[in-house]
């Protein structure tokens, strides 16, 4: 009965969960530097910034072994925890509802329903990200020769958390979350690139503001990933991050409420 797995379903899944894989991924993307206190504000009080404050934008696509096909956007802000070095999730968006469920119950990741768009005209690459009818992000760039293959492992840090029903605070302790995912690398490829983020009161990206851009990157690329926990985190600081996840409940109201 599927509403009730069996012990064999029950196995499948933590096999299938065990080894999760995307495959058949194009990633573009391009780093920019921000002002240091945009990045101290967004990320959460156990992480650390590093050297330099700089941000991510992606847009990519992918095909796998446990959520189907999905397009997909983020922001990542660089951060660390202790030696380890990586990249804070600020915000990412999927284009179905399998693979936002997936990284939010079992990674943490800060996840919302959006359309990626990635088109190539020979050597010019764009990127999309549209959310409730606003363009979010948008990169273009004009690629230059593929450097060839190469490998590397990504760190991500994210969070897994319960909020009260009146979203009031944060129940119990948070959980700092760390993702890796072990890159294979076919082809990689970098140009100039143009970027703009576009931003509503329920995903205000331009808020994050570009000091120093960078060159766009495109990669095809099949990664392995995991992920564990790390930190216990403080439900209180963590509290006003966590409403910044959500969409803003209040300008989504669409009644007439009797007075009184």
């Amino acid at each position: 009965m599927g509403l009730r797995r069996t012990a064999e379903e029950i196995d499948e899944i933590r096999r299938t969960l065990s080894d999760v894989q995307f495959v058949g991924g194009e990633s573009f993307s391009v780093d920019f530097l921000t002002r240091p206190e945009i990045v101290r504000a967004v990320l959460p009080d156990e992480l650390e910034t590093v050297d330099e404050p700089l941000v991510t934008a992606q847009v990519s696509r992918w095909r796998s072994n446990c959520v189907g096909d999905f397009g997909a956007s983020a922001i990542y802000v660089a951060a660390r925890h202790g030696d380890v070095e990586g990249a804070y999730v600020l915000t990412m968006f999927m284009d179905s509802d399998v693979p936002t469920l997936f990284g939010r119950d079992l990674y943490g990741e800060p996840k919302k329903i959006g359309r990626s768009t990635l088109a190539r005209n020979d050597g010019h690459m764009s990127g999309y990200l549209e959310r409730r009818g606003t363009r979010l992000i948008s990169i273009e760039a004009d690629l230059g020769e593929d450097r060839g293959p190469t490998s590397l492992v990504g760190r991500n840090f994210n969070v897994k958390y319960e909020l009260a029903p009146d979203g009031s605070e944060v129940v119990g302790s948070p959980t700092l979350m760390l993702a890796e995912f072990d890159q294979q690398i076919t082809v990689r490829r970098k140009g100039p690139a143009t970027l703009h983020l576009g931003g509503t009161v329920h995903d205000p990206l331009d808020e994050l503001e570009v000091v120093e851009l960078r060159d766009a990157v495109y990669v095809e690329t099949g990664m392995r990933a995991t992920c564990r926990p790390i930190a216990s985190m403080a439900a209180e600081s963590f509290l006003p991050l966590a409403l910044g996840r959500a969409d803003y409940w209040p300008a989504l109201s669409t009644a007439t409420l009797p007075q009184g």
